[in-house]
């Protein structure tokens, strides 16, 4: 029997509006946007920065979509025309800014649920191990494939189904100046990971299976423009997280000390290399160099980021309408830490007592 109790998720409340499947957005010219906050049985709640899932507010003149993000029609505005966000691809999108105050908006609702009800904890076999410290540094959407420390060191594991149990884990070599204490992130196929040096910078290992070791060598190519963007700011860089499709990463990046700020930005795949990135904290959960938020997991359709808060100590989802808006809804998901969901939402993993769980919605 496992000697390690897992702390239950407790369930989370959030009241919204529903219409056929869809969240009501209704669009306000009061500029109040209060709304009941959700509670959890340990005492956490959502945050009451930004609006609740049915709510938004839509001035004359701003964006539509999370409290005035975007707005335009354009690639560079409003993400809302895309296909896989449900909306129309033209001029139109993202236009929800041009509609007088009053207007309904429909939002599609995210995989990840604000009010999802995470339970049935259990540690994730042969990995979660007796006597021994392991903690999740990233799983792949389809759950195949994972990277977890097992006492300082990490180790990779793979398995055939989801429903099955990892193989025995191996152990992942880095070079000398790359470490995963700051944290690292698979891709969805699980063939490459994204490593940080000791100086704060990106690279990559790769493999050609998801049955054999990743590669000795790191490649520093695609993380060139970061890289370099980090030497002139003296910023550090940690906690990478890639999205389902391969087109987004998420990263702390921080410059060290009390007295600096650390902040999540998110860089978009131009290929062939990552653009530069775009602030996406916001001042209520911004850090500083020593007290970070540290971006653990991100939904399959890029609407929901799961992240540890080096100054509560605490796990966070917080949400957005769209891959591009801003993300302001938040549920306090507790003591935990290393959040990553699988591809629909319906699991979550993550780390807790020195073990890796698996909690189900």
């Amino acid at each position: 029997m496992h000697s390690k109790s897992p702390r239950t998720l407790a369930p989370f409340l959030l009241a919204s509006l529903a219409l056929g499947g869809l969240d009501l957005v209704a669009a306000c010219s009061s500029g109040s946007d209060s709304h009941a906050a959700p509670i959890s049985s340990d005492g956490g709640s959502s945050s009451s920065d930004g609006g609740s899932a049915g709510t938004r507010q839509f001035p004359v003149g701003t964006g539509g979509g999370s409290g005035g993000s975007g707005g335009t029609g354009s690639a560079a505005g409003g993400a809302a025309g895309e296909a896989d966000q449900g909306g129309a691809s033209d001029s139109n999108a993202g236009a929800a800014g041009a509609d007088e105050p009053g207007t309904v908006v429909l939002v599609p609702p995210g995989t990840c649920s604000e009010t999802a009800v995470w339970m049935a904890a259990a540690p994730v076999t042969s990995v979660s191990t007796d006597g021994v410290t392991e903690s999740l540094i990233s799983i792949t959407p389809d759950e195949l494939d994972i990277v977890f420390m097992r006492a300082g060191a990490p180790f990779w594991a793979h398995r055939a189904a989801a429903s099955g149990t990892f193989g025995a884990a191996t152990p992942v070599t880095l070079p000398a100046d790359y470490a995963a204490d700051a944290g690292a992130a698979l891709s969805s196929d699980g063939l490459t990971l994204v490593v940080i040096s000791s100086e704060g910078m990106f690279g990559a290992l790769t493999r050609g299976s998801r049955t054999v070791d990743f590669g000795p060598d790191v490649d520093t190519t695609a993380f060139e423009g970061l890289n370099q963007r980090a030497v002139q700011t003296l910023e550090h860089f940690a906690a990478p997280v890639l999205s389902a499709d391969g087109k987004s990463l998420v990263f702390s990046g921080f410059t060290p000390g009390a007295d600096k700020i650390s902040l999540v930005y998110e860089a978009l795949w131009t290929a062939p290399a990552w653009g530069m990135p775009t602030d996406i904290s916001d001042t209520s959960w911004q850090g500083t160099g020593d007290l970070r938020p540290l971006p653990t997991g991100l939904s399959s359709d890029s609407r929901t980021l799961f992240y540890y808060d080096e100054k509560t100590s605490k796990e966070y989802a917080r949400f957005r309408d769209r891959p591009d808006a801003p993300l302001y809804d938040s549920v306090d998901l507790g003591t935990l830490q290393g959040a990553a969901p699988n591809a629909n939402c319906s699991k979550l993993y993550y780390s807790n007592n020195g073990d890796v769980f698996t909690d189900s919605d």
